[in-house]
């Protein structure tokens, strides 16, 4: 199982909010890891924009899509990303100031803002925390802030690791504060960048005891470190269930100390509605709320699966355990691209290497259209000149160290000529391992595939006629639609590209 870190990215604002560190028992799908993906910072594919994250409002959309959106006018009694609070006025002294920040020995809540002073013996303490009560805004969310300076504090809670990095941090001043969730929600906390000492953050069920500290996911801590002075701190948690908690705001060492804010969104849980890409909180969605199915309640990848980057989730015994040889039918041959040109004839680079090189950004694309997940182990590619030759398959599924021989239900793999390809979103593909590559007829060819052994069985097979070829434009064949479809068509025809190894015709990913 791979490990990568979740990254909480441009909530609440353009704030960049980086959560606990890496740990060998998570497997968070990360944003650079699939190209394509909205909110990864990255503009890739059909993005117009990727701001890092999937928040409306601040001029990219949840799909990544320009918007145009008004100018935050402080005072309007809506808080935008760039506001601790707006309290419907521009008047300073009432909790909520003139620059719509919160004022400090203040709580705010809700939207319009509401701003509470905080009693004068409620000094963050163990015996009597800071309180920020959560009130709803227009989109059902529960929101609450409030600021705080540790100056005027002392160190009540005992130092203990936080991220893996320094062994103890938490020796400076720390501050207590209480919330209270009605119901089960996922619950972000953040301490935006505005800190002006080096600051962790944790959360506990308990006011002072480190022992009680809950964990964002399973095999980590409760704790946000990110090692740097006045840098964001962020925990994030789903389906954290009723109930009061308890956030520490601490130093990382006795000479740490000074002013910050504390922000809490509380939204309702979506884990569970098969939708997990844009949600930087779950490791996955399978559509339910079971463990057991490798997408657990809490949709975390489970111990020895692996699930894929679909939408629900599918997830699989690690290592391909449950997976079976395909059987006739089972694959599709989605799309092929015949004619690539090479480096002397209007040549194309599909595969992503910045090289043309004769038939190498020749490919053919596989889907598995049944239920199983298939093991591709030995499975062969022909084409016509291959097949009644004696030279062997142009190519034959074997251990490699790029692409998986498990092909899940509905999703596809990639077999090119040759290159190394590396095109952003599709991870997983093979090179041809034919001396030859695939050797493809640019005016047309037949795409057999077969099983493993000394009397293999046709498993899919495509008639590719006519040319992949008009004039100087080049561009791959495919169904139409995608896997179902009964004939091969030009793909500018059909698609926003002129080919798409890896993805749908519209370039969404399988």
């Amino acid at each position: 199982m791979s490990t990568r870190s979740p990254v909480l990215i441009g909530l609440l604002g353009s704030l960049a909010l980086a959560a606990c560190g890496p740990d060998a028992t998570n497997n968070r799908p990360d944003a650079p890891v699939f190209g394509g993906r909205c909110g990864n910072m990255v503009v890739e594919q059909m993005e117009q924009c990727d701001d890092g994250n999937t928040t409306p409002g601040d001029g990219c959309t949840a799909d990544c899509k320009v918007e145009q959106i008004p100018p935050v006018v402080c005072g309007d009694g809506m808080v935008a990303q760039s506001e601790g609070c707006d309290d419907g006025d521009t008047d300073g002294g009432d909790g909520c100031s003139s620059t719509c920040s919160v004022e400090t020995g203040f709580t705010c809540a809700g939207a319009p803002s509401v701003c509470t002073e905080q009693p004068q013996n409620a000094m963050g303490t163990c015996a009597n925390p800071f309180e920020i009560t959560l009130a709803a805004d227009a989109n059902g969310n529960l929101t609450g802030s409030g600021t705080g300076d540790t100056s005027t504090g002392s160190s009540q809670v005992a130092a203990a690791p936080c991220d893996g990095g320094d062994p103890e941090p938490g020796a400076g001043n720390d501050h207590v504060w209480k919330f209270t969730l009605p119901d089960t929600r996922d619950v972000l906390i953040l301490m935006p960048s505005t800190v002006t000492f080096d600051a962790i953050l944790r959360l506990q069920t308990a006011p002072c005891d480190v022992g009680t500290e809950i964990p964002e996911f399973t095999g980590v801590d409760g704790c946000s470190d990110q090692s740097f002075e006045m840098d964001t701190e962020a925990l994030g948690y789903v389906k954290l269930p009723a109930g009061s908690y308890y956030v520490i705001v601490d130093g990382l060492d006795a000479a740490a100390k000074g002013t910050y804010e504390l922000q809490i969104v509380a939204t309702t849980t979506t884990c569970g509605d098969g939708n997990f890409l844009s949600d930087i909180l779950e490791f996955c969605d399978d559509g339910d709320g079971d463990s057991g199915d490798g997408c657990s309640s809490k949709c975390e990848i489970e111990d020895g699966w692996t699930c894929d980057n679909s939408e629900p989730s599918v997830c699989t015994m690690g290592g391909g355990g449950s997976a079976v040889p395909p059987a006739a039918g089972d694959l599709v041959i989605n799309e092929v691209m015949l004619a690539d040109g090479g480096e002397t004839n209007n040549g194309v680079d599909t595969n992503c290497d910045g090289s043309l090189k004769n038939n190498a950004d020749e490919f053919i694309e596989l889907v598995n259209k049944s239920s199983k997940t298939l093991d591709l182990t030995g499975v062969t590619i022909d084409d016509s000149a291959s097949l009644s030759g004696t030279q062997g398959p142009r190519h034959t599924f074997a251990a490699a160290a790029s692409g998986s021989l498990t092909l899940a239900p509905g999703k596809a793999v990639v077999v090119w000529g040759g290159g190394s390809p590396a095109c952003a979103g599709v991870t997983n593909w093979f090179v041809a391992s034919s001396s030859g590559g695939l050797g493809l007829n640019d005016d047309g060819d037949t795409i057999t595939v077969r099983t493993a052994g000394a009397s293999p069985v046709t498993i899919t097979e495509a008639v590719l006629p006519g040319s992949s070829v008009v004039g100087t434009d080049r561009f791959s064949k495919t169904l139409s639609p995608d896997v179902t479809g009964t004939s091969y068509g030009n793909h500018p025809a059909i698609g926003p590209r002129h080919w798409s190894p890896g993805r749908k015709i519209d370039d969404s990913p399988f």
